[in-house]
């Protein structure tokens, strides 16, 4: 049987994971806490929050469970922040985390509560005053989000489903403030300097597939641009951005799934993975406005091992010239017919391959899957956007895919479930006249 266990994505050793939460940074630590249930078949009336820490976003190592569900109800979604000026009251000085979460309750009431940590989030105890915010009545009231607001000198929290924004001077206290015109699970709002301006706009995420582009003056979101699709393939949702990141970066992370699919997805002695983290920024484009981009995190460097650099006509010849479960590509692809099919064939054998490449005859770039693997998770995703020379990123990790085309304005992540032996990678091109250049793959440890 094929081992899909991810080599260098973020998974539960055991049982089920999916949102990520409570993204935050602390004493030059990462802090990666999730969806969990000790059952690969969830039960969603029994969710906790796992924990995993990092300091470099590459490495990662899983600590005991932070929440448990108790009497006011299961640990749903929920955020963290770095109470540094004790604002709270939880603390002495300097401060603790605070994660701010939804209590989920058997009759369906959706709450927001509050847990603290003074230990680095060794340990967490829960609010006395629990909930903060919400009642018996409330329901689609969610995957709280907060950050400091330093223009108001105030949290902002941001709920979904349909959104709401409130803010509080002491995390207890919450008065809203408004409600946006768009709504989803997971939001989340924060700053992005757009690039070549050096002027920040605001970013409000929708679930992470999707986003707005605008304004946020402390009290109202104002939209400029979008909503935009996040990522183009099938496995991209709950995405949520650290706090605190070091040297002001956003990164955010998100759940490589799909609930179509996800609990008939082959496990792993687990089931569910993170995507890698993505740094973002903002980009001004002359017809769709204010677009995002990703891009993998620099620190994924450190996992490249050995890199094989086949010249461009050894790897545009057709032939495998890779081979492996678990790697990094860049490569460029240059489009000399506009009719033609090409890119690359991955995790390949005679029977399976997953595509990723240009289709001139649709007119743009793809992800294709349908001969991938697995029963369940199948389809193609395309995009249009034409280019002579398009830049190419692809992370593979047994069971997954995540392209970027264009230097991250355009992104691709699906699963995928090839048999053990599909390990090829090779070209393609229909016409036989584009070819790919600068070619590099990193063996990733």
């Amino acid at each position: 049987m094929p081992d899909y266990r991810p080599l260098y994505h973020v998974a539960p050793p055991t049982g089920w994971l999916n949102d990520p939460n409570g993204l935050v940074c602390r004493d030059g630590e990462y802090h990666l806490f999730y969806q969990w249930c000790p059952d690969v078949n969830v039960d969603g009336m029994r969710m906790y929050w796992g924990h995993a820490v990092s300091r470099d976003l590459a490495r990662w190592e899983h600590l005991p469970v932070a929440l448990e569900p108790d009497a006011l109800g299961s640990i749903w979604s929920g955020c963290a922040v770095d109470d540094a000026r004790n604002t709270s009251g939880f603390f002495g000085a300097g401060g603790g985390l605070v994660a701010i979460f939804t209590h989920h309750a058997e009759f369906g009431a959706e709450r927001q509560s509050l847990a603290f940590s003074a230990d680095r989030g060794r340990t967490w105890t829960k609010h006395a005053g629990n909930p903060v915010l919400g009642d018996d009545e409330s329901r689609n009231f969610r995957d709280p989000k907060v950050f400091w607001h330093a223009e108001t000198s105030r949290w902002i929290m941001v709920v979904g489903v349909d959104h709401k924004l409130y803010a509080s001077e002491n995390l207890r206290d919450w008065t809203f403030l408004s409600a946006p015109e768009f709504s989803s699970e997971c939001p989340d709002l924060f700053p992005l300097e757009v690039e070549g301006r050096g002027e920040p706009k605001w970013l409000l995420s929708l679930g992470g597939f999707r986003y707005v582009a605008g304004d946020f003056d402390g009290v109202r979101f104002s939209p400029l641009s979008g909503p935009h699709l996040a990522d183009h393939g099938p496995d991209f949702y709950a995405t949520q951005s650290w706090e605190a990141a070091p040297g002001g970066r956003r990164i955010w992370i998100g759940w490589l799934n799909h609930w179509r699919y996800a609990r008939a997805i082959p496990e792993f002695g687990a089931r569910g993975v993170m995507s890698i983290p993505r740094e973002l920024a903002l980009r001004a484009t002359t017809d769709q406005g204010l677009r995002l981009i990703q891009r993998p995190v620099r620190e994924l460097e450190s996992l490249r091992r050995e890199t094989v650099a086949p010249s461009g006509a050894e790897a545009s010849s057709g032939k495998r010239f890779y081979s492996g479960d678990a790697y990094e590509l860049e490569a460029t692809l240059v489009v000399d017919d506009e009719f033609d099919r090409c890119g690359f064939r991955l995790r390949a054998s005679k029977t399976q391959e997953t595509l990723v490449g240009y289709d001139g005859p649709a007119g743009g770039v793809f992800l294709d899957r349908e001969r991938s693997g697995g029963t369940v998770t199948r389809g193609r995703y395309g995009l249009v956007g034409r280019g002579k020379r398009i830049p190419l990123r692809v992370f593979v990790d047994r069971g997954s895919v995540e392209a970027f085309f264009d230097h991250g304005l355009r992104v691709f992540s699906a699963q995928i479930f090839p048999d053990a032996g599909s390990l090829d990678l090779a070209w393609f091109s229909e016409s036989g006249k584009c070819r790919a250049e600068d070619v590099k793959v990193h063996r990733l440890g």
